[in-house]
């Protein structure tokens, strides 16, 4: 009987340390996951914890982008799963009054994700329609963890991630920024910002 419970508590012992060296072995944040998977500097933009894991939208100080990452997160820490990024961006809000980066939806990934950034403050909603939308999704425009620049943000299994169209309002409802994307083709319907002023 000794013999038994000794064994028990020997088997119960090995799971606890195999346990805790499992737990101690993941990233305990999203910068630190993202460092083991290859990037050295990054400025977290915003993080959204989902049920799924994490949405990470960052950019790599000095370089004229900005990118998503999805990561998983259990109890062992957080994984990088996949991401992409979106490159000039200031040219790209300078022609279309809004940018963005899509992130879609694979097997790994539970949904297809859009975002974007802006330092223009009269933005204040970005409407994300499909060609199966009957209704454009409406993602509102808040600050970020960095002071003076704006995101926006909008994920759901439903988006395809193909082809699109962005529309950012001001408050009043007035246009100030449009583009779309069909397949890779990229239209900008260029808007004056400075009138949303």
């Amino acid at each position: 009987m000794k013999k038994i419970i000794s064994t028990i508590s020997l088997s119960v012992t090995a799971l606890l340390v195999v346990f805790v060296l499992q737990y101690n072995s993941g990233a305990k944040t999203t910068e630190e996951a993202m460092t083991i998977a290859g990037l050295t500097t990054l400025e977290t933009l915003y993080e959204k914890k989902t049920e799924e894991g994490s949405i990470l939208l960052y950019r790599v100080p000095g370089e004229d982008q900005i990118s998503l990452a999805f990561l998983n997160r259990d109890f062992s820490g957080y994984e990088y799963v996949d991401g992409t990024i979106q490159y000039e961006t200031t040219s790209l809000e300078e022609q279309a009054g809004i940018t963005y980066v899509t992130l879609r939806q694979s097997d790994d990934l539970p949904y297809t994700i859009y975002a974007g950034v802006t330092t223009n403050p009269d933005l204040y909603e970005v409407l994300v329609t499909e060609p199966t939308f009957n209704i454009a999704h409406s993602a509102k425009v808040f600050e970020s963890d960095v002071e003076g620049v704006y995101i926006w943000m909008a994920y759901s299994p439903d988006f395809k991630g193909e082809s699109f169209t962005l529309i950012g309002l001001s408050e009043s409802g007035e246009v100030v920024g449009d583009l779309e994307q069909s397949g890779t083709e990229l239209t900008i319907h260029s808007i004056d910002t400075s009138e949303a002023h």
